[in-house]
């Protein structure tokens, strides 16, 4: 079984997940196994995916049969009901991608496992719910993988896939020089559903800029997107909107996922023809400035997709951008600690979260060992944070998004995880302890998703629109009523 060994937690044995499996290199034609240290290019692309409907089965099946952990997204295998392979509708992008030349590397961080669900458009909450665990997962996969500290890297997502890169950025000692959105679901659509990113709330943490000293974020909308840059402390991210058309395709369903693709095939064009001087054309990896860019553009015509418009912020007509910290409310420091070790390497603490509160923050100190050690915290069974003691975690990264659950009692389970049993212990053996737990909120904090909460929306919308119709219905009928008898009155009248 590729990528996995022995590892021990809360005294049994359990399959080691090893992040850097996740990650393959593509070579212009085919995927390779990427080892440790061996990404040595100065340029590093990274492609994220995104929620994959109607491939959990799939994935399931070949990946039970070939008695491996889970199925690469790359996997041929794994098409759908028109017959195309998953990894086809990525394939412009990468290819793109690699053609820039020698220079360039192009990874790709499969987690389809997890991403993949049946095909039911309220699932979708599900997939949004790994994306924190994969962001840390992959910035481990990536500091195992560069062996160079010179590397520009360029975290690249897509739908879902976007929250991924950005939890990865925040989790990296060294932040990335850009992470690329593309269609990154944060509209009332997806937010109803459970689907939305809710990364505005982490965005702030990485502090997108455009210097050297700060990553560059551009973000690229189609369909479920809307602007960041509007948002308190994002106003040097870049959004633009895009129009694919609803294009015909058999179902609604379909012409919708097309127009979601559709950023990732935009994108594609813009490395292609990078000359144009649009999307990875003003890129800081094309060698561009990026400090007189426009905070918000948008494409209108799908025959010229590349030719850009600025959209008017009124804002900057009354004092420029707006550049103001995100405002919180006073934070609530918990007395909550938590500490591990060999003999005793789990812990929970019960925490009451409060309407309004967005996020979880911490600290970690990790000792002892020999570096391989990971701490793991879930969150109501939820595998949320993932952390190694030999990559440090930066502040910008010490968090847990609460996207999900109402205000309420909430369970923050932590394991150390090691590859040694508890009979072993030495006396510098392993040890993990979370600290100073904090949760923060702020006025304007998203709620998170609840399946009651939908059920009610879903409910109250229905009786809403329901009384609406009859309403409207009703007083039309009686205006044909009324206008048939006066019709009636003339017409016995001229008799």
């Amino acid at each position: 079984m590729a990528g996995v060994g022995t590892r021990y937690a809360t005294g049994s044995v359990t399959a080691w997940d090893s992040p850097l499996r996740r990650l393959s290199r593509f070579d212009g034609v085919t995927f390779h196994r990427v080892e440790p240290g061996s990404v040595t290019a100065p340029y590093v692309h990274v492609f994220i995916h995104g929620w994959q409907p109607g491939y959990r089965l799939l994935e399931r099946m070949y990946a039970i049969g070939d008695r491996v952990p889970s199925l690469p997204t790359w996997d041929p295998r794994l098409v759908d009901a028109l017959g195309r392979t998953l990894n086809s509708y990525h394939a412009q992008l990468l290819e793109a991608l690699d053609a820039l030349g020698d220079d360039h590397c192009v990874l790709h961080y499969s987690w389809i496992d997890e991403a993949a669900t049946d095909l039911d458009m309220m699932m979708a909450y599900r997939s949004r719910q790994a994306t924190q665990i994969n962001g840390r997962r992959l910035a481990l996969g990536l500091q195992e993988s560069l062996g160079t500290d010179q590397a520009q890297l360029h975290l690249i997502g897509h739908s879902h896939g976007s929250a991924v890169a950005v939890h990865a950025a925040a989790a990296l000692a060294r932040t990335p020089r850009q992470v690329t959105l593309l269609d990154a679901p944060e509209n009332g659509i997806s937010r109803l559903s459970g689907a939305a990113n809710l990364i505005d709330v982490v965005l702030p943490r990485i502090k997108p800029g455009r210097d050297a000293e700060h990553p560059f974020v551009d973000s690229y909308a189609s369909v479920f997107g809307r602007p960041y840059n509007r948002k308190p402390g994002l106003s040097e991210v870049v959004d633009v909107s895009l129009y694919g058309g609803l294009a015909f395709r058999p179902t609604f369903v379909d012409a919708i996922s097309g127009a979601h693709l559709y950023a990732i095939d935009w994108y594609a064009l813009s490395v292609r023809e990078a000359h144009q001087g649009v999307g990875y054309g003003w890129s800081p990896l094309h060698g561009m400035d990026v400090k007189g860019l426009f905070p918000s553009y948008h494409s209108r015509r799908r025959k010229r997709s590349l030719v850009m418009r600025r959209r008017t912020e009124w804002l900057r007509l009354f004092g420029g951008r707006r550049k103001v910290p995100m405002i919180t409310r006073p934070s609530r420091i918990t007395s909550a600690e938590l500490h591990l070790s060999l003999r005793s390497p789990a812990a929970a603490q019960v925490l009451r979260i409060l309407p309004g509160d967005g996020l979880i923050e911490f600290d970690i100190q990790m000792t002892g060992g020999d570096g391989t050690e990971e701490l793991h915290l879930d969150l109501d069974a939820v595998p949320v944070f993932v952390a190694q003691s030999r990559f440090p975690i930066p502040r910008s990264g010490r968090y847990i998004v609460l996207a999900d659950g109402a205000a309420g009692d909430h369970l923050l389970t932590a394991r150390l995880v090691t590859g040694k049993p508890a009979s072993d212990a030495p006396t510098d053996s392993p040890r993990a302890s979370i600290t100073n737990i904090t949760l923060v909120s702020w006025p304007d904090a998203a709620l998170g998703f609840t399946v009651e909460r939908v059920t009610t929306t879903a409910f109250v919308t229905g009786v809403i629109a329901g009384t609406l119709g009859t309403v409207t219905t009703q007083t039309l009928v009686r205006g044909v009523r009324r206008v048939v008898r006066v019709l009636a009155a003339v017409y016995r009248s001229q008799r």
